[in-house]
Formats: structure tokens, sequence, C-alpha cells
């Protein structure tokens, strides 16, 4: 091994134990919360020290922002504009609308942001903001793809209120279907906007 790579592979066990940490603390905050997430369990799946834990991440509110800012980068990289056509923009918030569908209804995943917004008040300022950046993407990235379909290339107050009422209508048809076990419900409350070009 010459010396780049000697230097290099500490750094790389590193990272690849700090992936892990994420991972394994994801996973236990969407299946457990925030609140019950111990880094002795979290140590424990990783097959790590508890004191390795705190070494990448000092504190639980470390470690929770950390989460949810990859969270936040990672769905980003897959939120592209479409092309500034109507009816590419029509495809893009059907895509936008079925992905949701997929996860949280017919895989029936729960986000990590609906489990924090549970536990806000024991959340770390850090985490409350990326959390916030997340929803503030995903609602600017709507506002944008329905001035497409205006063809005003640019968001407005208009279309701003279209992303809004998506997202509420998206939102709590979820918790409406967990509540009922009819699924049903969701492309009801969805229905509106799969042809919202022709009618704005």
């Amino acid at each position: 091994m010459d010396m780049k790579s000697k230097l290099e592979a500490p750094n790389k066990a590193v990272n690849t134990t700090k992936i892990a940490i994420l991972d394994a603390a994801l996973e236990a905050m969407l299946k457990q919360g925030y609140k019950a997430m111990s880094f002795r369990d979290l140590a424990a799946v990783v097959g790590i020290k508890s004191a390795s834990v705190h070494y990448h991440f000092p504190t639980k509110g470390d470690l929770c922002t950390a989460v949810m800012r990859r969270y936040r980068d990672d769905y980003a990289e897959r939120l592209v504009l479409p092309k500034k056509k109507r009816q590419a923009a029509q495809k893009a918030l059907n895509k936008f609308i079925d992905d949701f569908k997929l996860q949280v209804i017919d895989e029936e995943y729960v986000s990590l942001c609906t489990v924090l917004a549970v536990e806000k008040s024991l959340l770390d300022e850090a985490t409350v903001e990326a959390m916030s950046e997340f929803y503030e993407m995903k609602y600017d990235w709507l506002a944008t793809v329905i001035s497409y379909m205006k063809k005003e290339w640019m968001p407005t107050e208009e279309s701003r209120q279209y992303a809004s009422q998506i997202l509420a209508s998206m939102h709590g048809a979820s918790v409406l279907v967990r509540a009922t076990g009819q699924s049903e419900c969701f492309e009801q409350a969805v229905a509106p906007w799969r042809n919202l070009v022709d009618r704005i």
C-alpha cells in the first residue's frame, strides 16, 4: 500500500462508520421515534461501542440534524424540474403524487418529517430548520411546476396557493387512509390535481 492509500484508508473507515450510524438512526427513528432512539441501541446495530457514536455525533440532537439534512439532500437530488411546457409540468406533478402514494400509501412508509413533527418540541433548532427547509423545497418545486402550466415560468401567488393545497391534500389524505384503511381515499383527494393543467 502506497503512502496515499495509507492516508486515505482511515478516512474511508470513518466515513463508512458514520454512514452506517446515519442509516441505523434513520431506521430507528422511523420505527420508534426520536425520543426512544438511543446511542447504545445504534451502537449495537452498527457493531461499535456507544462511545464511537458519540465520537461522530456528540449529542442526540447533532445526530438527528445530520439524519434530517441527509434526508433533505437525498430528496433534493430526485426533485428535478420538468421542461417549461404545460403537459410536461402536469406529467411531473402526477409523478410527484405517484411517488408519494407509492411510499406512503402502497408501501406504508412513514416519512421522517411526519415522525419528527410529532416530537417537534424535543428537537434541536437545527433539526427543525432542516425539516422546514425540506418542506419549503417541495413547496417551491410545486409552485414552479404549476407556474409552467400557466406559462408564467416563475411562481406567482396563485401557483403558491395551489402548491399549498396539493401538499395539504396529499398529507391529509395519507392520514385518512391510515385511520380508515381505505386506500381509495387518497386518489379521491388528489383527483383534482391530476388534470390541473386543463383548469388553469
